[in-house]
């Protein structure tokens, strides 16, 4: 893959990720969510800035991985692929609802939300794959 190609990746899932994440957790289960708002930095702390920077990395691993275990334009190796990241994240969620002073009342809402967006850019990450592919063959 030429690294304008996983540059494009990049964006579009990282702009999927932050629509998806952004809609589901602040607007459609927002009340849910407010259960940890206290412990969420606010949006003029000049720190809470990097959380971006760390999401952008995460996609960053997230498109090169698939590249890795997928590489390809099948839907549904993607699909599986999303699954099992948006499981890694959901892992994730658990060790931090348990092991900081959380409410866990999001916590299965949010599992649920990160196989869902998992899967849906493991499709997206796919078909971006196949864009094109028929070109690249045959030349």
């Amino acid at each position: 893959m030429s690294i304008g190609k996983y540059i494009l990746h990049v964006v579009i899932a990282y702009v999927i990720y932050a629509i998806l994440y952004v809609l589901l957790t602040m607007v459609v289960f927002g009340d849910l969510f407010m259960a940890n708002a206290d412990m969420m930095r606010s949006p003029e702390d000049p720190v809470a800035m990097y959380a971006y920077a760390g999401h952008f990395l995460q996609t960053c691993v997230v498109v090169a991985l698939f590249n890795m275990a997928v590489g390809g334009s099948d839907v549904g190796r993607g699909v599986r692929f999303g699954l099992l990241m948006g499981g890694y994240l959901a892992a994730t969620d658990m060790a931090f609802y348990f092991g900081i002073k959380l409410s866990t009342e999001p916590l299965m809402v949010s599992i649920i939300i990160h196989l869902v967006v998992g899967a849906i850019i493991g499709f997206t990450l796919a078909k971006l794959n196949g864009i094109g592919a028929a070109k690249e063959e045959a030349a």
